[in-house]
Order: structure tokens, then sequence, then C-alpha cells
């Protein structure tokens, strides 16, 4: 037999066995086979942003490929959940996911369905919020502030980075289940938040642990957490749950991708990040900005998406009831 009829029948035969094969197994199979994009739904150089790209570095090391990071500021960060709802489901456009992709579906109308446009694949870590007052203040204690807070017509005046934020919801909660009185500022950020604190023109702010230079140097002190457990910047500061208060800040981000994406892809890319948390590059961004890695796979995320989309939208309406009261 000729050498080119050899390699014809050769060929076919090779085509018919992929054949019988499912074409989404063979695309499994080969995945990543290209750069695969992870949208950061904030600005380039902030927080968000460097936690991203170390962890696309150490998630692309794991993979063999490399993730790009994409910054898509805008929309309170939703942006990137966004375009999962248009974007193909094969794995190679990701997005980071803030937990304000529950909430802002009941603020105002949005271009996405976090419960049925997503697919929820690794959850990453938690913000961790601290409340801080000036040293000259005379609040002590968390609960001393909640006592004035109730006793005083003026209430107590709070800044945070944003209406609708993790701080602002967290510290409605406290207001409703204590009585008391809290009047929010939100800034633009950080930094403008902690200048007004230090001017005096707020009495307390809720913010991660860009606090903690002021807090050393004797400007600032910390009373409590907003997270559901110590953080490891304020170690000395209770939680409010520690202090009698059932309510607790909830802001973790993941990673998500489009709806009806292939189990098997799913798995590769959460196994991938899952030992990502583990680089010591990574752990050293995390630490540095005061976050806990929190993980969760894709069952355990999932259904935290179910339950977050739910509780945030009680959380949101009672917020709105007590605003129209004012």
């Amino acid at each position: 037999m000729q050498r080119r009829q050899i390699l014809r029948l050769a060929g076919a035969a090779w085509a018919a066995g992929v054949a019988g094969l499912p074409v989404g197994r063979l695309h499994a199979e080969d995945f990543p086979s290209r750069p695969i994009k992870l949208i950061v739904p904030y600005g380039a150089g902030g927080i968000t942003d460097q936690i991203g790209r170390a962890l696309a570095d150490a998630a692309g090391r794991e993979l063999g490929q490399s993730i790009i990071v994409e910054n898509k500021p805008g929309v309170s960060g939703t942006l990137g959940a966004t375009q999962m709802a248009t974007s193909e489901p094969d794995g190679y456009t990701l997005t980071m996911a803030p937990v304000v992709i529950f909430r802002l579906p009941h603020v105002q109308k949005m271009r996405y369905d976090p419960l049925k446009d997503l697919t929820y694949i690794s959850m990453i870590a938690d913000y961790n919020f601290a409340v801080a007052v000036r040293t000259d203040a005379k609040w002590k204690t968390m609960q001393e502030l909640v006592a004035e807070a109730k006793a005083s017509s003026r209430g107590i005046s709070y800044g945070t980075t944003g209406i609708y934020g993790s701080q602002h919801l967290t510290i409605s909660e406290l207001a409703r289940i204590t009585q008391s009185n809290w009047t929010h500022v939100p800034y633009k950020g950080d930094a403008e938040a902690i200048t007004s604190l230090l001017g005096g023109q707020c009495d307390v702010a809720m913010l991660t642990n860009t606090l903690l230079p002021y807090v050393k140097n004797g400007q600032l002190r910390v009373l409590a957490v907003l997270s559901e457990k110590r953080a490891p910047d304020f170690p000395d500061a209770p939680t409010l749950r520690e202090i009698g208060y059932p309510v607790w800040s909830n802001s973790p981000f993941g990673i998500v991708g489009p709806a009806g994406m292939k189990p098997e892809v799913v798995k590769k890319l959460d196994t991938a990040f899952r030992n990502a948390l583990k680089d010591p590059k990574l752990l050293a961004v995390t630490q540095q900005y005061g976050m806990s890695t929190n993980y969760m796979g894709p069952e355990q995320y999932n259904a935290y998406a179910q339950n977050a989309f739910k509780s945030e939208g009680a959380i949101i309406r009672r917020l709105a009831e007590a605003m129209k009261n004012q």
C-alpha cells in the first residue's frame, strides 16, 4: 500500500474516533489553550486590582496559561457581571465579583441576573472593616458609642466609602436592632474619609486596614470590627457579635463566569484558584490589605449566591424604609 493511502486511512480512522467523542469533552480536555481574560471591576492600582493581579498570576501558573487582567470600573463594581451576561461560556472570560452584584439589582434595574446569568467558580476572600474614632474622642468602647447614638438626638455621624456599601448596610442593621440614631456620610474613598474623621467632620469611620498607620501613630483608635471574625490587623478589637450585637459585615469576592459553563472547565478553574490561595505572593498581598482568605468551591459558592441575593434584598428594603422615615 502506498504511503499516501496509509496516511489517508490513518487520518480517516482518527477522524472517526474523534467523531465518537463529545465535542464538549474535547474542548474541556484542551482547556485552556489560550490566555484567559479576568475582569477586575474597579480601577487600576486599587486594592481589588492588586489582589486580582496577584491572583491571576498565581492561578495562571497553576493552569499553565496566562490570565490577563482587564479593568472595567464603574456602576459600583458590577460591570464584570454585566459582561458575563453576554459572554461565551467557554471559560476564557471571567470576572472578579464583589458582594455588590447581589445588592444592586435590588436598588436599580441591571443588565444581568445574578441567579441566571452567572456561573460561580471560586470564592476567594473577605474584606475586613474596622470602626475607628479619633484618640481624643470620648468613646472608649463600641458599647459607649452605641449608647451615645441611642441617647443623642443628633446621633452619630459615620463615614464610609459609599452608599449601599457593606459598611452602610451593616450600620443600618445595627441602628435597627439597637434603636439608635446614625447619620451616614459617604465619601469617595478611604483617604477622604480618614481626612474627614481626623478633621472632625464625622464622629467615626468604618474602613479597611488603611486605618492601620493612623492607629499605630496614635491618631485613631479602633473600637470594633464589622467582620464575622476578628481581623488580623486589629486582633484586640471585638466583633459586633462578641459584644452582643447580632450583625456583621458581609463583603466577600470571588471568581465567576457566564452561565452555561461546562463542569469540567469550572472544575479546572476552581482547582487553579483554590491552589492559588496557597501562593506566598498572593497571601502577602491579601495580608497587606487586611483581607481574610475565604475559599468556597462551585457548589458552596452557588448556594451562597442564592442566599446572598435574598438576604441583601431584605436588608436593602429595610434600609430604604428607614431612609424614607428619616
